[in-house]
């Protein structure tokens, strides 16, 4: 059986950036300069057929306008892995962000593919608007948030691991990970708690950004990263977790993907 993978082959100049596959954030950067890179983007795509793409080009961290010349130009890309090499398939037409007009804050481009997948993932199809939700969400997911701190800091690895298993389930089918691929995901984090990282707790200094049609919600920091994120103190390194909180019609829990 074929599997089908999608890459973005895009490039950017002076500009925070977000790549929305489906309004699922696959990818986000700040570029100060100019980057060229290849975006595996089949994490947004749920099942076969049209999918939806959304360029968000934004200033620059800590800016308030778009640099001049900033911009985002980008192509789907279609590959057959099966093989356990990249086999070209075929690309998709080219595609660039509107020149800046003064005045404006950000720049959208959106356009539309047809994916060819085999497979149809069980995600967030039919969970509730967020938005519409009648308690204080902000605070219910730093609740939640801290729960996975917690189990973090504790060493419950496999409390945090259940917890996760839904979205790894649906990563290793997107990107056709094996068991031994997949398994070393959740590793790497626990490895990291091992040598030094602690989770740090999430304050109320955060917002909300809504994806997949306000159907999924993540905390972020006012520096546009995570607010789920593991510190190493001595080294002075961080490292994020993309944690997307999603609700369904007659749970009181929140489901991570």
């Amino acid at each position: 059986m074929n599997q089908i993978y999608y890459e973005l082959d895009c490039s950017a100049l002076m500009c925070y950036f977000e790549i929305r596959i489906n309004d699922v954030v696959v990818f986000s950067l700040n570029v100060d300069g100019q980057a060229s890179m290849d975006i595996p983007i089949n994490s947004g795509i749920l099942e076969k057929g049209e999918q939806d793409i959304e360029i968000r080009v934004l200033p620059l961290s800590g800016g308030k306008e778009l640099h001049k010349e900033a911009y985002v130009r980008y192509k789907v890309i279609e590959y057959d892995v099966s093989s356990g090499d990249f086999k070209f398939m075929r690309q998709f037409e080219n595609f660039q962000t509107s020149p800046v007009q003064k005045n404006i804050p950000f720049l959208i481009h959106k356009s539309v593919f047809i994916a060819n997948v085999s497979y149809k993932l069980d995600a967030w199809q039919n969970g509730v608007n967020l938005k519409d939700v009648s308690f204080d969400l902000k605070e219910a997911l730093i609740k939640e948030g801290n729960k996975l701190v917690d189990m973090l800091n504790n060493k419950d690895y496999k409390l945090f691991i259940d917890k996760l298993s839904k979205k790894e389930k649906n990563v290793a089918i997107a990107m056709y990970l094996n068991a031994s691929e997949s398994k070393s995901r959740i590793s790497q984090i626990t490895d990291e708690i091992e040598e030094g990282f602690k989770a740090v707790p999430i304050k109320n200094e955060v917002y909300i950004e809504y994806s997949a049609y306000n159907k999924l919600a993540t905390l972020k920091r006012l520096n546009r990263m995570p607010a789920l994120y593991l510190e190493n103190s001595r080294t002075n390194e961080e490292i994020v977790l993309d944690i997307r909180f999603c609700g369904f019609p007659g749970k009181d829990q929140f489901e991570i993907f």
